[in-house]
């Protein structure tokens, strides 16, 4: 997962999948969107009622992007936070090889229609 600023991003964790790998990494800022993300993920692991199992290994700085690409803990990326800068992220991550499962929106600026396109091209 990469910096997580919206519940969406936990959502995806809500229940275990079948050969997806029960260790996760998340890259992010430490802020307070960060702690509301692993405080709901922790939620679904404590729940009563088919709780899920997922370890989370937390890569906090400022270069979260620059190192989740560096390292690539894996083959797919949750994308689904702050809308400014997403579809940079989007980008880097495509143009790395990466899965990636995003919310919208991407885009805010006009300026960025054409990264969007160069992206899916």
């Amino acid at each position: 997962t990469l910096d997580p600023g919206h519940f969406h991003a936990a959502l995806v964790q809500k229940e275990m999948y079948p050969g997806v790998a029960r260790k996760v990494h998340v890259y992010a800022p430490l802020g307070s969107d960060l702690v509301d993300h692993m405080a709901r993920v922790a939620s679904f692991n404590r729940r009563k009622d088919s709780p899920t199992a997922w370890e989370m290994e937390i890569h906090t700085g400022p270069d979260f992007l620059e190192r989740m690409l560096q390292e690539r803990p894996g083959n797919a990326v949750v994308i689904s936070g702050r809308n400014r800068g997403k579809i940079d992220r989007v980008r880097s991550s495509l143009d790395a090889g990466l899965h990636a499962l995003v919310d919208k929106p991407w885009i805010l600026e006009e300026d960025d229609l054409s990264k969007r396109w160069r992206s899916t091209a």
